[in-house]
């Protein structure tokens, strides 16, 4: 009997170790693709996965794989290229623009130059823009922002691409792109990546009406809202472009009467 209860303790055991581990890993997986991650938070899941990583078994592979692409993130840092800043400069009304960042990680301002941002993170912009500006000007008041590119499409009045800080709430997304048509299905809007439905429904209304942001959301650079059309709208918009085409006939012969007389 003892040893039928030790080993259920061993079992129990061995669940509540998996477990966590499954939650940890989950926990990094989750946070390393999170946009304003702050560099201690990534350095502290790398810590985790690599206490993870010396287990036998998939679970210590994946872990391995993990940290890898925290370790990548860490070193080579957020920015690459295309993406866009945008910068505010209060003594220096030639660097209140929004820049590309280039194919070295860098931007190319006036007054100042090349500036780099290899390493450097997404939360870390503002604080690597004041000190790297602070060389070339006094004391400049800087406020850095990274911005994200998605794209909307379907019954929005402005379908397109937009960039936007990951600090906007998901609705900013909608707004910004003129407010849905007045034949949108709002409730069915959804957000693809790669092809893949990633959000939809019930989902992605209760992230709007909670007020999230794009970041907390999950929403990442080169994502697809999808905002799609009312079919009882859209019957009603094609039956009544119909009856315009039909009557146009009549309107004419009507006129053509009047004349006549």
């Amino acid at each position: 009997m003892r040893i039928r209860a030790a080993a259920v303790a061993a079992a129990l055991l061995s669940i509540t170790v998996s477990g966590r581990a499954f939650g940890q890993q989950a926990a990094a997986d989750s946070a390393l693709y999170r946009l304003t991650i702050r560099r201690d938070s990534l350095q502290a899941l790398l810590s985790q996965l690599d206490s993870l990583g010396s287990s036998s078994g998939q679970g210590g592979e994946r872990a391995k794989n993990t940290a890898q692409l925290i370790r990548a993130r860490l070193e080579r840092g957020d920015f690459q290229a295309g993406d866009r800043i945008r910068l505010q400069v209060d003594s220096e009304a030639q660097l209140t623009d929004t820049f590309p960042v280039g194919p070295s990680q860098e931007l190319v301002l006036p007054v100042v130059g090349i500036v780099s941002l290899h390493g450097v993170l997404r939360s870390e912009l503002q604080a690597a823009m004041s000190r790297e500006l602070g060389r070339f000007l006094r004391d400049p008041i800087v406020r850095a922002t990274p911005l994200i590119r998605v794209s909307i499409v379907g019954e929005v009045n402005k379908p397109g691409f937009y960039l936007l800080p990951p600090a906007s709430v998901v609705s900013d997304v909608v707004t910004a792109a003129g407010g849905p048509t007045q034949i949108a299905k709002v409730e069915n809007m959804y957000v693809e990546r790669a092809g893949r439905r990633l959000f939809e429904g019930q989902q992605l209304q209760a992230a709007m009406a909670e007020g999230r942001t794009l970041d907390d959301a999950s929403i990442r650079p080169g994502d697809k809202f999808v905002v799609p059309t009312n079919k009882s709208g859209s019957l009603f918009e094609t039956v009544r472009t119909i009856s315009i085409v039909l009557s146009i006939p009549l309107t004419i012969y009507a006129l053509t009467q009047v004349f006549k007389k």
